[in-house]
């Protein structure tokens, strides 16, 4: 949470120009959700840890909508790809994120087995969270062909369009970042799928591998976080 709040911070102290607003947007996203992680292991109660986690999820895999509009940006100049289209691409993205995990929540408060694995929506276990294969596989959906496909597919693109040696190193940098986070955003989504009781090892194996995420992040930080393009 910290680290990631000191990376929003220095790309914001550096010049708040449009760019490096978005960048720090997905840091900041991202923090959030880790926040209200770590708020609702510290309660009880059932309605408020349900909540919690519904926002935990979404501030997390919302971020990413910020990395693409970066792309865009870059591969278009901040006069092409205007900043209403930036908004409308956020918005319908939040909107798409929150209406479908939110639907699939309630659904599952309706129609799924208390006494059993959830299968529509989430279920709040002993305090913890878990997904049932409906809710999971909405998330991963959204999350793969809104974000993470184009993200992956704009790095490659721009990596391409670099003549520089000292750009390319640096968003190689970026690139595996970011093929790095692509691949925990995933560990993290298999986690809340598995019922800690019948797949704890693997859970805590997940666990570990998760902390890779600070590598992942700097690197990120190191291929963007100077200023690619100017305004």
């Amino acid at each position: 949470m910290f680290y990631f709040l000191i990376i929003a911070y220095k790309v914001l102290k550096r010049k708040k120009q449009r760019l490096n607003l978005i960048i720090s947007g997905f840091f900041i996203s991202l923090s959030i959700g880790f926040i209200l992680n770590m708020v609702y292991f510290a309660i009880n109660d059932i309605v408020a840890i349900l909540i919690l986690n519904f926002l935990t999820n979404f501030f997390i895999f919302f971020g990413a909508v910020f990395l693409l509009i970066v792309n865009l940006i870059i591969l278009e100049s901040t006069l092409i790809y205007s900043v209403k289209r930036q908004n409308r691409y956020i918005f319908f993205y939040g909107i798409m994120l929150f209406t479908g995990m939110l639907i699939f929540v309630l659904l599952g408060e309706i129609f799924d087995n208390p006494s059993g694995p959830p299968f529509l929506g989430v279920q709040i276990n002993n305090g913890v969270p878990i997904w049932g294969l409906i809710f999971f596989s909405y998330v991963v959906s959204i999350m793969t062909i809104f974000t993470l496909i184009p993200i992956n597919y704009t790095n490659f693109k721009i990596y391409s369009q670099f003549e520089t040696k000292a750009l390319k190193r640096k968003w190689f940098y970026y690139l595996i970042g970011f093929l790095g986070l692509t691949l925990v955003f995933y560990l993290f989504c298999i986690y809340n799928l598995l019922d800690p009781h019948n797949y704890a090892n693997i859970r805590s194996i997940i666990s570990i591998l998760s902390v890779s995420l600070i590598i992942w992040g700097y690197m990120m930080y190191y291929g963007i976080g100077i200023k690619l393009k100017s305004e």
